[in-house]
């Protein structure tokens, strides 16, 4: 609209200029050509104009558009991101967990009473998930079997059999030798054990080898062959000395510090051997000792000689 009144107002004054002179033609001619120039340039200056606004229009909805597509890569590397840290992070888990494990190891080998207290800490939480069960244990032993097996610490019969505890009576040693009736030696170790399983559990419900040598100090006749009794002579001293000691405690107390004066004695034994002598003054190897009460699931730990008379 605007482009046509510019043209009619242009014609409306060059015919006023004819119409006053007719001789100022050639001029208006002139004015005409300057007026349709002109309104060439307006024209297409609008026309640019225009063109423009279409680009910007063009250039807003590509800006956009790419917007939208650097948001949707972008989310999608963040997504492929994440799922590589998770990834990651998994893998890191179980190789830290692996570490773990060999640490724990390595750490078990460099102290192995770690490795006790840990395993009795383990133990302990079964023993109160099934205490009903560990509380008759301890009142009455009633084993089902007598094994005989290597000491090697890869063959553990209870674990290979899956035995709990209480079901059986090992005898472990060099080569899982069991001698003939009498051929043993002076300290019948395998003799001992089998008449006790044999014979000694088959009439006491809460029987113990301390306890029976403790019985026999109190006067108690003793239905025990040679073979035993030479077996528990090993610890017939220090049951003397307890009972002398301690003759004001019950015989269930005397039972309990004779258990582990025993446990002291084996201690003392074991530094007769020359090459444990050796062995432990070179520190290459030490000794514990270790006594575990089965009515309180408690266990005590001890590296020297503790006296209990």
């Amino acid at each position: 609209m605007g482009k046509i009144t510019c043209l009619e107002e242009g014609f409306a004054e060059v015919q006023t200029l004819v119409s006053c002179c007719p001789r100022l033609e050639h001029f208006a001619l002139k004015k005409l050509q300057k007026v349709a120039k002109e309104l060439e340039l307006k024209v297409k200056i609008c026309k640019e104009w225009e063109e423009l606004k279409i680009k910007e229009h063009e250039l807003k909805e590509m800006i956009e558009l790419k917007k939208e597509i650097l948001d949707l890569k972008r989310h999608k590397e963040l997504e492929e991101t994440k799922c590589k840290r998770e990834a990651c992070e998994a893998h890191l888990h179980e190789e830290l967990e692996e570490f773990k494990e060999k640490a724990e190891l390595i750490g078990h080998a460099i102290n192995p009473i770690e490795k006790i207290k840990r395993g009795f800490q383990e133990f302990k939480i079964h023993f109160e998930e099934k205490k009903e069960y560990y509380e008759k244990l301890a009142e009455c032993h009633k084993p089902k079997f007598l094994i005989f097996s290597d000491c090697d610490s890869r063959v553990d019969p209870c674990k290979i059999l899956n035995l709990e505890l209480g079901e059986a009576i090992v005898v472990r040693n060099v080569g899982c030798l069991v001698a003939p009736y009498g051929q043993e030696g002076t300290c019948p170790s395998a003799h001992a054990a089998i008449e006790y399983a044999v014979n000694e559990l088959k009439s006491h419900t809460k029987c113990d080898a301390i306890q029976s040598l403790m019985k026999a100090h109190h006067g108690e006749k003793s239905d025990f062959s040679e073979h035993f009794s030479n077996w528990l002579k090993i610890g017939e001293h220090t049951c003397k000395k307890v009972k002398e000691v301690h003759s004001s405690k019950s015989f269930e107390e005397q039972c309990t510090v004779c258990e582990k004066e025993c446990v002291n004695l084996s201690m003392q034994n074991l530094l007769t051997y020359p090459f444990v002598k050796g062995a432990v003054a070179a520190k290459k190897v030490s000794i514990h000792a270790g006594y575990y009460d089965m009515h309180s699931c408690a266990f005590d730990h001890w590296t020297t000689i503790r006296n209990y008379h």
